[in-house]
């Protein structure tokens, strides 16, 4: 195992073998990308699932994501595996990476996962986040469970901001990236873009001040 130090206080672990990452196309999964990319050349599994139920836009965002981190890394060690699944479940958007893992085909799995804004903050969401239990602000998890490895785990979207401006991508990476979770609403469909009212959409302006 390999330990960057990528701020003065957040570690990035690029752990032996061939690696997957389960990439949504959002911030959080895109920075992970980023500097896996970035730190080694062993072949990558990129994992993501393509849900008719949100029209298939969120894969949209992912290849523009995977597209833009391997032009900026010129690391093109990469293998796409696409699931498409009528709706995104908990069950399905693991299904294949861990497929990966009980075959050995990969040794470890990243997911981007973050903590929580404040709770004084979420409450003024327009609506009620479904992963408090997951996400929980106030409790501090192990990045690294068996298989699956977790670097954002500890620290929120305003975190995540700070690393961007560090490493300068708010221009670069950060404008491919879509965090919307948009499905039927009452309100206007945003396309490929920001409804600007989910709950993803008003944790990503808290934590990057923009959509």
């Amino acid at each position: 195992m390999k330990t960057y130090h990528i701020t003065d206080t957040v570690e990035f672990n690029v752990y032996p073998g061939e690696l997957g990452v389960c990439v949504s196309g959002g911030a959080d999964s895109a920075l992970m990308l980023y500097f896996l990319l970035k730190f080694t050349k062993e072949p990558l599994h990129v994992f993501s699932v393509a849900s008719q139920e949100k029209l298939l836009r969120n894969t949209h965002a992912a290849i523009n994501v995977i597209s833009k981190c391997t032009e900026l890394t010129n690391n093109y060690n990469l293998t796409h595996h696409l699931a498409y699944v009528p709706a995104q479940t908990k069950q399905n958007l693991f299904l294949i990476p861990m497929n990966f893992l009980s075959t050995g085909q990969v040794s470890t799995v990243y997911t981007g996962v973050t903590k929580n804004p404040p709770f004084a903050v979420t409450e003024t969401f327009t609506l009620e986040t479904l992963e408090n239990h997951e996400r929980d602000p106030t409790v501090i998890r192990q990045p690294k469970q068996n298989d699956w490895y977790m670097p954002w785990t500890n620290l929120d979207k305003q975190d995540l901001c700070a690393i961007y401006k560090q490493h300068d991508l708010m221009d670069t990476l950060f404008p491919v990236t879509r965090s919307c979770e948009w499905i039927n609403h009452e309100w206007d469909d945003p396309g490929d873009g920001h409804c600007g009212k989910c709950w993803w959409c008003e944790e990503r302006y808290w934590g990057f001040g923009k959509l």
